[in-house]
């Protein structure tokens, strides 16, 4: 008997912090019934994947799967966890829907999560936040030849960098180039979904000409969809929030900067490194009354140092 959903995250021992504030902001978001929780092991500490297993969580290897380039995994053992993310139907079996968080997000607004659930069950489409809108000042970025005479460019965005490592074709690369990025920190597919052989045969591709280990599960899931043409369905961006910040003190929470400022559900620290790696890093944020206060923006912290400035306001 299938169970309805997991939430999946995956790290190495520098990260196990974080997936622990992770889980802790899903017990908070949903207290009456969390969903189940699994981690790809990346390299933690035998006594941190125990501390894990004994919390209720399932905590796996991923595959010894031939495509995988061994020396970069021996050189970076954390890249398990961007391999395995393209193989969560393998490795969590018995989940109807699989949502995967970088561990570097934590939840602030469950419905977010329900969105990410609900968004999967349509069609068996892939669920994910596009790149792009209101929130990149440059939506395609070019380096312009010979001072731009005659329109001469070169095209600079990560679809088209990346796959260009990866060996795509030039017809692919012109179509593939100008489309939207779809974030990988943040996704849900449906275990029959699809989409997951053809993420993984492509990320084979990718292994096989040298493309970068790192991006290889973004890029292979922009092929999957705009080239196989499989089903996708673009979530907001509260469902996977990464900047720029600004905070409604009343509550306090992260909202999103520009009007009608809506409560961010997942909260994404890519970029975030200082933060990432300690608790007590701050970085300023902008109030609805455009104040500028200096915060925390992980789990728990966040809470911490925003709580002072409601009182003082």
């Amino acid at each position: 008997m299938t169970q309805p959903a997991i939430v999946v995250t995956g790290g190495d021992s520098v990260y196990f912090p974080l997936i622990q504030e992770l889980w802790q902001s899903l017990r908070a978001a949903a207290p009456d019934q969390p969903p189940a929780f699994g981690v790809i092991d990346a390299g933690l500490t035998p006594q941190q994947a125990a501390s894990l297993r004994a919390a209720g969580a399932q905590v796996v290897q991923v595959p010894d799967d031939p495509a995988f380039p061994k020396g970069a995994l021996r050189k970076h053992p954390a890249l398990a966890a961007n391999f395995g993310k393209l193989w969560l139907d393998v490795l969590f079996p018995g989940f109807d829907t699989l949502l995967w968080l970088d561990a570097d997000t934590w939840v602030q607004d469950y419905r977010a999560v329900e969105l990410m659930f609900g968004a999967a069950q349509q069609r068996g489409a892939l669920a994910i936040v596009p790149g792009g809108g209101r929130y990149w000042e440059r939506q395609v970025d070019v380096r312009f030849l010979f001072g731009g005479i005659g329109g001469l460019a070169q095209l600079r965005t990560f679809n088209f960098k990346n796959g260009r490592h990866a060996g795509l074709s030039l017809n692919v690369l012109r179509d593939l180039g100008t489309r939207a990025l779809l974030n990988a920190g943040v996704f849900a597919l449906r275990a029959d979904s699809p989409h997951w052989p053809a993420l993984r045969r492509w990320q084979a591709f990718i292994f096989r000409n040298g493309g970068k280990p790192f991006t290889s599960d973004q890029i292979a899931m922009g092929l999957a969809v705009y080239l196989d043409g499989l089903p996708v369905e673009l979530l907001p961006t509260t469902c996977n929030y990464i900047r720029p910040w600004r905070v409604d003190l009343s509550r306090p929470a992260i909202v999103e900067f520009y009007y009608p400022y809506a409560t961010v559900g997942i909260v994404h620290l890519a970029g975030q490194k200082d933060i990432r790696f300690d608790p007590n890093a701050t970085t300023e944020v902008i109030d609805l009354h455009g104040q500028t206060h200096a915060v925390s923006l992980r789990f728990g912290h966040f809470q911490r140092t925003a709580a002072p400035l409601v009182d003082a306001g």
